[in-house]
């Protein structure tokens, strides 16, 4: 025993060197563990607005999603285009919709079915079939307290990051977490690799 001390003693920063990296990670591992068994899962599922890779041709209308009433809607209008036809038309994001199951937690397309194009001057707004019959909330906190939280962010842990994985190269999409407990989200493929916006359109509050 005498000796073991003596070797501490002598060999203090070493000793440290290793431990303190140690002691790190296994908070860390705590940190991030615990929640997942103490906070209950998702009750609600999510609807959240997608921005679609680049296509061609450009899009002829512009659509906005919300929710009125508890409903999802597009509305939906046609593109302005310039008297002159050398000057181009303003780019016009293309968006998707994709609706969390929060049983299963998978995000899935929700189709829109929205006209291609209109007359000028003319407007509509249309209920999103796909959702008819779901009652949604908007805003990014669920009735439940889980919110969304974006992934977009670099992440670097350094050695112990290397050692336990913790390290993050630079992507984009989309978490919920609730009391310190954090699940990510995988989109469809059809959205991998395109660093677009994401934004929240509401919980569901229906119970379905």
């Amino acid at each position: 025993m005498t000796d073991i001390r003596r070797y501490l003693r002598e060999n203090l920063v070493l000793v440290a060197a290793f431990a303190l990296p140690m002691a790190v990670a296994v908070l860390f591992i705590l940190a991030t563990a615990i929640p997942k068994w103490t906070v209950p899962p998702p009750q609600h599922d999510l609807v959240v607005r997608v921005e679609q890779p680049y296509g061609s041709p450009p899009p002829e209308v512009s659509v906005e999603l919300g929710v009125r009433d508890g409903q999802v809607e597009a509305t939906v209008r046609p593109i302005v285009r310039p008297d002159n036809p050398s000057m181009g038309v303003p780019y016009q994001q293309r968006w998707g919709l994709l609706l969390l199951d929060h049983r299963t937690l998978q995000l899935r397309d929700v189709p829109l079915d929205l006209p291609k194009s209109l007359p000028q001057g003319e407007t509509r707004t249309i209920t999103i079939a796909a959702l008819a019959g779901r009652r949604v909330t908007p805003g990014d906190t669920a009735p439940d307290g889980y919110k969304v939280a974006s992934l977009s962010a670099y992440g670097n842990g350094g050695i112990v990051g290397d050692l336990f994985g913790m390290n993050r190269r630079y992507r984009q999409g989309v978490a919920i977490a609730k009391d310190g407990r954090t699940i990510e989200l995988e989109v469809p493929a059809t959205y991998r690799g395109v660093y677009g916006l994401v934004s929240t359109i509401g919980w569901t509050s229906d119970g379905k």
